[in-house]
């Protein structure tokens, strides 16, 4: 029966279903590129220092992100509230990234990114005693299983006590820090306004880091490679190279806007589980691009963290919640409002 011909009572025809699946697609694409990213900077790690290719793709990036705030939100999108928090934000955001690129310097991609995705577990551990949130013993249990998955992917494979395993999980915890602290911003400011202070903070980070460590006096072939990562000394990427941390840049870029988004065409909390994909991704593209076979361990640690996660998310939206940010500041976008139309 066409629309016109039906009654004046019937309900309105929802045009949620296709923005759904568009935002669906937007997200799974997003984390699909940022792994590619991954591999570029696994790729040159053992050419360059970790901030130098912080600061370069940062410096790229920010003039394609500041177009797209004042196109989004006008020179309004730059307005800064709460100062001291989008300075700490900031450096919780580069602490985050860093330390995640530092692991990957030993880790395998696959074990890097699971590792990472625990962050939806920490943030609910950090929300009981950062914000006085009370959590089920449900939500409990769920917490220690994904800790535990964390376990089986880093303990058999003898990894429990390497560095570049604590450094997948300072990532882990300073994001779950990071995105607490946007949830205090997210009321005055928008996702992509956010974001653009984070890329400005890698900017000013890495510049830091590059005056106190860049000369290479600290540097050492015979260390670990994640801290061959953070101390190598600076030099002039060679045209090639240069061409891949640009990519990196539009990459920053375009996935950040593809995130946003599918988080602007509907509810997150339909949305959010997506973000899962993130490990599939990372999975794939080191078994692909770098010849990392995923080991049993990984795999089994990775199904218990996303089985984890996803539970949390499923209890916080049970409880009428906002589902934490996993991998960006896009949640804090408010929920779209669904449109209908009636003939």
């Amino acid at each position: 029966m066409s629309s016109a011909s039906a009654p004046l009572n019937d309900p309105p025809v929802s045009t949620a279903e296709p923005s759904t699946v568009l935002s669906v697609f937007l997200l799974s694409g997003g984390l699909f590129i940022f792994t590619l990213q991954d591999v570029i900077v696994r790729t040159l790690s053992p050419h360059y220092p970790v901030h130098e290719l912080i600061f370069m793709r940062g410096g790229l990036a920010i003039w394609l992100m500041g177009f797209y705030v004042y196109w989004r939100n006008g020179w309004a999108g730059f307005r800064i509230v709460r100062p001291w928090i989008i300075v700490l934000r900031g450096t919780c955001g580069m602490t985050c990234f860093m330390s995640y690129y530092l692991a990957m310097a030993k880790l395998t991609l696959a074990a890097t990114v699971t590792i990472t995705y625990c962050s939806p577990i920490v943030i609910s551990l950090l929300s009981v005693f950062l914000l006085g949130e009370v959590v089920g013993w449900r939500r409990w249990v769920a917490i220690f299983v994904g800790f535990m998955g964390v376990i089986v992917v880093v303990g058999p494979s003898g990894n429990i006590l390497d560095p570049a395993a604590g450094f997948a999980v300072l990532s882990c915890v300073s994001y779950a820090v990071m995105a607490i602290l946007t949830r205090k911003l997210s009321s005055q400011m928008s996702g992509a306004s956010i974001a653009f202070y984070q890329m400005l903070s890698f900017i000013v980070g890495s510049i830091l880091l590059g005056l106190f460590l860049g000369g290479g006096a600290f540097f050492d072939p015979a260390d670990h490679p994640s801290i061959q990562f953070m101390l190598r000394p600076w030099i002039m990427p060679d045209l090639s190279d240069f061409g891949l941390i640009a990519l990196t840049a539009l990459i920053a870029s375009f996935g950040f806007i593809m995130l946003t988004s599918a988080y602007a065409r509907t509810s997150p909390s339909i949305v959010a589980p997506f973000e899962y994909s993130g490990v599939l991704w990372g999975t794939l593209a080191g078994w692909i691009f770098l010849s990392e076979v995923p080991g049993h361990w990984t795999i089994i640690g990775a199904s218990i963290i996303v089985g984890a996660g996803l539970y949390i998310l499923y209890r916080e939206s049970y409880r009428g919640k906002k589902p934490r940010a996993l991998l960006n500041p896009a949640l804090t976008l408010p929920d779209p409002v669904q449109k209908s139309t009636t003939e």
